[in-house]
């Protein structure tokens, strides 16, 4: 019995063969009428196996198809287990010059979603699955008939049979040897038949009816017989079944009934042509068939000799039409009919395994998805190659957990029973870099997007494609040339940060006893080594002032100096040798003063390294005499940050960090405590909120800028909140950002004010004393929902929608008006807590972590931004067509400022008072470039 899985990939696999068929049969139709066309002054039996063929093919085809659904994955939009539906959202005209409006509002979230059967592929689908159950009630009806005609020429069979006149059974013995038949051929009279009629292949009978008998003339009944015979010789009878299997399965298809008519008719002329051979006589033979019009058969299996329209072969009987060379019309034929044969079959072959592979995964069966469950099919391949990636390990990350899967030997892989929801997916597999869905290659921050998985779907297509990974060896050696074992190695490189790139290291390594390294693992990239020593480690025969610094390959101190390396997938880079530079160590002193007299005891100063090429990773902390001085010694050259470490947890010593950078002693520094304010306030409801707000979990902060590119913001005090939503915190001096993290679902911050006045969410300077602040929460949540398509209205996954103020004075980080989402799968997006009012909206291809704060971006997204609003408590759905990337959108400012100085060079010398040939020649005029899209 069946199972559910295997039922349903039956009725799949079926619906998708009887759909193709339809097409399939048409033109093996069309190739079947075309060749009797040029064969039809040739020899019957040609014919009869072109026709033979052309059948053969029909079903061929539709079998095919289904075992390349059944083996194959499944189709999309399936009722049972469907594939995530692709969604076109109708832009109207577009092109190279299109103006059309890149925002359309749509309807709302609702819009997004589309039903299975909304595409043409899940329409086909869902009509294959309603042909099923017609297709077999078909079948079954004429299954039901075929049963009935075999048992009728069973009831042949076992009907009262008498043996032929003694006479007529010579002659019959006579001519089975003739027609060279090898079986035992029963030739018989019979009452329950009108017609001469053969049944049976193994087992072959052949009966002929009392009336004929008596009517005919030795001659005919000779000729009839030879008929008869004719059909055994040729395994008539089992070549019918097959046929009449075939008009079963095809029944619903007009090229079936046409073809198997053909062979009928063709059948009936071989065995005539059989006939006319034998007695040799074409006249005798076509009057006996005139003689027999009158007498019909009954068994729908058996072969009678009244087979075929009668006119037709009575006339080709008495003037054959077929010319001496048929043989050689055959040969010319024969070969491009199986020539053109293979192409229809191999054209069938690729349409239907091209709509089947639509999904690049092949589940091992076509399982029954549950309502509440989704699945997610991909493939994991080469970036360079695309070639297949076997044995890799696949981790999806949802809401309720994580599953696992392995790549199978094409690549491919399955992750089944999943909730609904979003996930993210990650694949790992041994000489690559882990890869994820959707990355970009903005850097390796960057996680790629999410997948949508829904209920009683499978979602396809999310491949990942995994870089080889590299490597970097080489020796680190010391100041006498040997190398020196347990020596940091870092790769260095640029990663994205809201503020701009800056440099990070990204792998590490460690020397061994003969001072090798190997750095594994490694992105395609352009990447500098560091290295560096703990402070124990010391160049031999030295002063002890004398210590091993920092050092970039090729051995330079800085990494402005420093050689960069690029790394392509999968090389391995050798011999990255470099020595260990030395210098002196040098001294950091000052003081630290408070000027709100609290005592400085137990204060102490941290220095740490900040840059990659700054001290050794080391921390270290100093303490602070009564007076408030520090020394720290034996500082190697780089770059420091320096804090106060003050225990009771007072901001006032935020503001007294300091970046310096070390290239020799360096004293007289000062850390001094700013004074800030008391800050106190309360998180309260606006007065139109009507749900519940719990204030449990929620608190505030404050944040410190320090350096705008080397550090960004620090925290500067946090406060939670009480059970009537207070809270109490110490500010730092000077311009602080105010915070609140942890806010409810549900919930957004509608106003900061600050005695009464709405900061917005800018810094703030607070300064000194005791200041007011009043947080109002609303829940009328705002926010963006859309989805982001091409030109041509299809959906685009990972793409970066980007919202933001149009006035640059409001572009700062963490700024609550400037917000981002990536496209899922399904190009899908989704902004939550958008604060009411006018903004930009662009879709960019996925930008890299955070760029979108950096003010030089938002610059340059502006230029293809259009304008939303959002109302208090709106949700928005739009469908936003992407826009060029930020390369694209950097030539095109740069060809429009150089129109731009053209132009104004052109105005400048070509005044009222020109006059022709005045002017500067074409050559004195600056180069300009043809526009571009």
């Amino acid at each position: 019995m069946f199972d559910g899985p295997t039922v349903d990939v039956l009725v799949r696999a079926i619906g998708w063969a009887l759909l193709h068929s339809v097409w399939q049969g048409a033109m093996v139709g069309a190739l079947v009428a075309l060749v009797l066309y040029t064969l039809r002054r040739g020899l019957a039996r040609h014919r009869y196996v072109v026709a033979s063929l052309g059948l053969a093919a029909m079903v061929a085809s539709w079998g095919l198809t289904a075992a390349a659904v059944m083996g194959g994955p499944v189709p999309a939009s399936a009722p049972r287990a469907t594939v995530a539906p692709v969604r076109t959202v109708e832009l109207g005209p577009a092109g190279p010059r299109d103006m059309t409006p890149a925002i359309r509002v749509l309807t709302g979230p609702a819009a997004l979603e589309m039903p299975p059967d909304a595409t043409w592929q899940g329409r086909l689908d869902t009509w294959s699955y309603a042909l099923v159950p017609v297709w077999f009630v078909g079948v079954l009806m004429l299954s039901t008939r075929l049963a009935l005609g075999w048992r009728a020429v069973e009831r042949l069979r076992g009907s009262a049979r008498l043996p032929l006149p003694q006479p007529l059974a010579e002659r019959v013995a006579v001519l089975i040897r003739r027609m060279r038949i090898r079986r035992a051929v029963q030739v018989v009279q019979s009452t329950a038949v009108q017609v001469p009629t053969a049944i049976g292949w193994l087992r072959p009978l052949v009966l002929m009816p009392v009336s004929v008998l008596a009517g005919l003339a030795p001659a005919q009944l000779e000729a009839i017989v030879a008929h008869e015979l004719a059909h055994v010789r040729r395994h008539d009878f089992a070549v019918n079944v097959l046929q009449r299997a075939a008009e079963i399965l095809l029944f619903y298809h007009p090229a079936c009934w046409w073809i198997s008519n053909q062979i009928r008719v063709e059948r009936e002329h071989c065995c005539d042509d059989v006939a006319v051979a034998v007695c040799g006589d074409g006249v005798v033979y076509a009057a006996t068939l005139a003689e027999l019009e009158s007498l019909r058969r009954e068994a729908g299996l058996s072969l009678a000799a009244t087979d075929g329209p009668l006119l037709q072969r009575v006339r080709r009987v008495i003037a054959p039409s077929h010319t001496s060379d048929g043989g050689a019309s055959w040969t010319a034929v024969s070969a491009p009919l199986a020539l053109v044969a293979l192409l229809v079959l191999g054209a069938q072959w690729a349409a239907t395994a091209a709509a089947v592979q639509q999904s690049p995964v092949a589940p091992t069966a076509g399982p029954r998805i549950p309502a509440n469950e989704g699945f997610i099919q991909g493939r994991i391949v080469e970036a360079n190659s695309s070639r297949p990636v076997p044995g890799a390990s696949i981790q999806v990350v949802g809401p309720e957990g994580t599953a696992a899967a392995t790549s199978d030997d094409q690549g491919r892989y399955e992750v089944r029973g999943l909730k609904p929801g979003l996930y993210t997916l990650s694949v790992r597999a041994t000489g690559f870099v882990t890869g994820h869905y959707g990355q970009s290659s903005s850097g390796p921050m960057d996680f790629g997007a999410s997948v949508v998985v829904q209920g009683g779907r499978i979602v396809s297509g999310i491949d990942v494609r995994l870089a080889a990974a590299g490597s970097i060896s080489g020796r680190i050696t010391g100041d006498q040339g040997t190398g020196v074992a347990g020596v940091e190695v870092e790769l260095v490189r640029q990663l994205p940060f809201a503020e701009g790139p800056r440099t990070g290291a990204v792998a590490f390594a460690q020397t061994v006893g003969d001072g090798s390294y190997q750095l594994r693992d490694v992105n395609p990239g352009d990447y500098y080594v560091r290295a560096y020593t703990t402070r124990d480690a010391e160049p031999a025969g030295r002063t002890s002032k004398l210590v091993y610094a920092p050092t970039f390959y090729p051995g330079v101190p800085v990494l402005g100096e420093a050689q960069p390396l690029r790394i392509y997938a999968g090389q391995d880079l050798l011999d990255v040798d470099f020595a260990l530079g030395t210098s002196t160590t040098h001294r950091i002193s000052g003081t630290v003063m408070d000027p709100s007299g609290e005592s400085i005891a137990g204060l102490e100063v941290v220095m740490h390294p900040m840059s990659a090429s700054g001290g050794p990773g080391e921390q270290v902390r100093t303490g602070i005499d009564a007076e408030g001085r520090f020394e720290i010694r034996d500082v190697r050259p780089g770059q420091y940050m320096l804090n106060v470490l003050d225990r009771r947890l007072t901001s006032r010593w935020v503001g007294a960090m300091g970046i310096f950078t070390v290239d020799g002693d360096l004293t007289g520094l000062e850390l001094r405590a700013s004074l800030g304010a008391r800050v106190e306030g309360r998180v309260v409801r606006d007065v139109a909120a009507t749900a519940t707000l719990d204030l449990s979990s929620m608190r505030v902060q404050l944040e410190k800028r320090i350096d705008s590119q080397l550090w960004g913001f620090v925290g500067a005090g946090f406060s939670k909140l009480g059970d009537d939503g207070t809270f109490s915190l110490e500010s730092a001096g000077g311009p602080v950002l105010f915070k609140i993290n942890d806010v409810p679902s549900g919930w957004m911050v509608k106003a900061i004010m600050l005695d009464g006045i709405d900061v917005g969410d800018g810094p703030v300077d607070f300064g000194s004393g005791r200041r007011h602040v009043e947080v109002i929460l609303t829940d009328r949540v705002s926010g963006v929902f859309g989805v982001v398509v091409d030109r041509s209205g299809r959906p685009l996954p990972n793409y970066s929608v980007v919202i933001f103020p149009g006035d640059p004075t409001r572009w700062h980080d963490s700024s609550r008006f400037i917000l981002s989402a990536r496209s899922n799968s399904a190009g899908q997006f989704r902004i939550d807590r958008v604060p009411p009012g006018e903004y930009r909206a662009v879709a960019v291809a996925a930008l890299p972590v955070n760029a979108w704060q950096n003010p030089k971006v938002l610059e340059r997204l502006l230029t293809g931004a259009e304008q939303i609003r959002i109302g208090e408590g709106q949700q928005l759905t739009i469908s936003i067509r992407a826009s060029p990337t930020l390369d694209v959108l950097g030539a095109r400012l740069e060809l429009a400022a150089r129109q731009l100085r053209l132009m104004a060079y052109v105005v400048g010398h070509a005044g009222p008072a020109a006059r022709p040939g005045s002017g500067p020649s074409p050559a004195a005029l600056p180069a300009r470039s043809s526009p571009t899209n």
